[in-house]
This record gives C-alpha cells, structure tokens and sequence, in this order.
C-alpha cells in the first residue's frame, strides 16, 4: 500500500486537499488515491479540485522527461484557477469554451516555467478535467489520462487517449489487443507543454443518479482492462475505499507507474442530449 487519501483525508503522508462540499454540482462523495508505483521513486501525478465550481483536474507528468512532476503540478494548479462561469448566467461562455480555455492556459503556464528555468526544459503533461455543474458533466482532455462513467453497471469511456498506438487503433491498422499497440500503448501525440498552442478533446454528459465518474492515471488504465475497472467501480462502498481499491489492484496488477484514481459519487435527474467534441 502506499501514499493514498481517502476523501481528502490524508494517509501515508499524501499531499491531498481535504474534502469539500461541492454545493454547485450534483457529486456527493469524492476521493482520490495515489501511489508511486512499483517502478518509480516519485509521484509525477497530481490533482486538485475545486469545490466551489464542482471541479475536478488530474495530470500526468511525462514520464523520462524533464521536471514531469513540475508540469503536472502547474497543469492542474492553472487549470482550477481558471474563472469559470455559471453557464445558467446570462452572457456565460459556453461551458465547453471555457474548459478549453483553462487547458490553453494551463499549456501555456507550463511554456513559460520552462523558458525561465533551464531545469524544466521539455517538460510536459497530460491533462483530464471534469467540470460538474447541477447534473451536468463537462469535460476536457489532452493525452491518456482518461475519464470514465459507470452507470447502471456498465463502464463507458468519456475519453480516447491522444497516443500512437490509439491512432493505429482507429486507422483500422491493428486490432485493439495487439502487441503493436501495448508498444505504442504510452507513446504520446498530445501533450501540453509541447507546442505553443494546444487543441482539448471535449464533451458532456448528463449525470443520473448513482453514476460514478472517475478520472485516472495510464498507471491505472494501463493495467486494468474494463471489465476489472467496471467491477471495482460497481462494488458498492464510499468513494474512498473505491479509490484506494482501484489503485491497489493495479499495484497487484504490477504497476510500475504512478497511479492514481479519483472517484466522485453524483446524483442527479433524468438525462437530457450528450454531445462531444474532439
């Protein structure tokens, strides 16, 4: 077991924000649980939330790059700092819009640390942002952290990952369990901190009561398939033991990579139209 929190409650000397009420959004439980890994002697993930917007953000650094933990950090720190407005209120940016906005202002937060500090030169990130405002879930991505509803028992992907062997998937060339892919599986297309100007994948969905959505490190994804995820997800206990459990069932797994899993708990109506943008 190693450096978890449970509902923003520390434990093994996490560095976690306590929990929060997220009055503006429908999630009544949330936690996170992190871990370095099998493989790695620090932590280049990290998440913050927002609770006054209902918001959520996790990152990953890049692995073998420089200061991953540094880009990380910034991504998820600027992201949240973004002024996010009430779509209800009059003249609001589009709540998509704006999701991309904090993305764009995180990519180009982290340019700039690395243009002053020699050390942070190349640095880089992925990002998932899940921005939950009444019974609504917006929500962003750049890499192959992903984001992940269960409803009904049934695990569906919000997100598909920005990587060379995703793209060899969807040209038809290989089929998804290959080994071409596994290769390729963690090799990167989008990144931020990479080009001056970066393009989120977006989307939104309406909550119904009980979903669980989660978002969560390649350290998760890459060593549990759906059906584990699905299974550990619709085992009915409190969003801390079910974070705690999905990051300990990839360490078991063997993961060599940082690992981390954020799981909030929503309530809500009956669903209205979905849309996505990518």
């Amino acid at each position: 077991m190693g450096e978890h929190a449970f509902g923003g409650t520390l434990r093994a000397g996490s560095d976690a924000t306590p929990r929060q009420s997220l009055s503006s959004s429908s999630i009544e439980d949330w936690a996170v649980a992190s871990d370095p890994g099998l493989g790695r002697g620090h932590n280049e993930d990290a998440w913050r939330i927002a609770p006054d917007v209902g918001a959520f953000a996790l990152a990953d650094g890049m692995g073998g790059y420089n200061a991953g933990e540094v880009a990380s950090a910034i991504a998820v720190d600027i992201a949240l700092a973004h002024p996010f407005e009430d779509p209800a209120d009059p003249g609001a940016p589009d709540p998509l819009d704006q999701l991309a906005q904090a993305v764009c202002a995180a990519n180009a937060s982290i340019l700039a640390a690395a243009a002053r500090r020699p050390e942070c030169l190349g640095m880089g990130t992925t990002i998932a942002l899940a921005w939950i405002v009444g019974t609504r879930l917006f929500h962003a991505h750049v890499g192959d952290s992903r984001i992940y509803l269960l409803r009904d028992r049934k695990l569906l992907r919000l997100t598909r990952d920005h990587t060379v062997g995703q793209a060899m998937i969807d040209s038809g060339s290989v089929e998804p369990g290959s080994s071409r892919v596994a290769a390729f599986r963690g090799v990167l297309t989008r990144a931020l901190g990479v080009e001056a100007s970066v393009s989120p994948d977006l989307g939104e969905i309406e909550l119904r009561p009980a979903d669980r959505v989660m978002l969560c490190s390649d350290g998760l994804s890459d060593l549990l398939d759906d059906a584990a995820l699905c299974a550990l997800l619709a085992t009915p206990q409190d969003a801390g033991r079910q974070a705690a459990a999905l990051v300990d069932a990839a360490l078991a797994a063997g993961s060599l990579d940082n690992v981390t899993a954020l799981v909030a708990v929503a309530a809500g109506e009956r669903p209205a139209g979905d849309r996505t943008r990518g």
